[in-house]
């Protein structure tokens, strides 16, 4: 976790903008070193700034704040892409699965507050998994079953080396037991390696990917 987490505000409401500014300077390890209302022509500003951690609410200049980000990333790559927290009015499963989906690692609703809002950052800018298997697990079930195959993404899993395919086949096991024990017990961390190796940002970008596609299916 860097010694200072610099962080990116994006939000329509410059009231909004300023009252998270006073938020994390406040903090000592906190600093605002970028500023919009999430316009298209942030995009390239952001990929050039010095950024830890993106705070996006969901209604932006440019449109939805999953787009934007979604956008950001096809600029600057996957894994380049400062991790983001999106901000919306209401607590949405299937606007958290969007954004989990999309490579965001958390989504917070105003009802939840500032504490909510500065603790899914500080694990953002320190690389904490924000969500478990077990939380993943029933937000897929509580929304209806999406199948979209992406064929090179299937064709990189087929190509793992024989250590990550075990860890996949580990995954999938546990996945298919569905119990909630050990779901929850699972160490998203043990991970990593394939994370690092697919076209994701983090591990819960990669199970939903692997779900996406049929490869937790039995």
């Amino acid at each position: 976790m860097p010694e200072t987490i610099r962080i990116g505000l994006l939000d329509t409401d410059e009231d909004v903008r300023f009252g998270r500014k006073l938020l994390f300077t406040s903090l000592p390890n906190a600093e605002v070193v970028f500023d919009s209302d999430g316009a298209s022509s942030d995009l390239e500003p952001i990929q050039d700034s010095l950024i830890d951690v993106l705070v996006i609410d969901q209604k932006l200049a440019a449109g939805p704040g999953v787009d934007f980000y979604s956008s950001l990333r096809k600029l600057t790559g996957i894994k380049q892409a400062p991790p983001a927290i999106l901000t919306a009015s209401f607590n949405q499963p299937s606007l958290m699965l969007e954004a989990l989906e999309a490579g965001i690692l958390d989504v917070v609703a105003i009802e939840q507050g500032a504490k909510a809002l500065v603790d899914a950052v500080t694990r953002a800018g320190s690389a904490a998994n924000s969500h478990n298997l077990a939380e993943l697990n029933r937000m897929l079930s509580s929304q209806p079953r999406v199948r979209a195959i992406d064929l090179n993404f299937v064709s990189l899993v087929d190509q793992l080396p024989e250590k990550l395919a075990s860890n996949l086949r580990r995954l999938k096991t546990i996945w298919q037991k569905a119990d909630m024990t050990k779901l929850e017990s699972y160490d998203l961390n043990s991970l990593k390696e394939l994370v690092a190796r697919l076209p994701v940002a983090n591990a819960s970008e990669l199970v939903l990917a692997l779900n996406r596609s049929g490869l937790l299916d039995e």
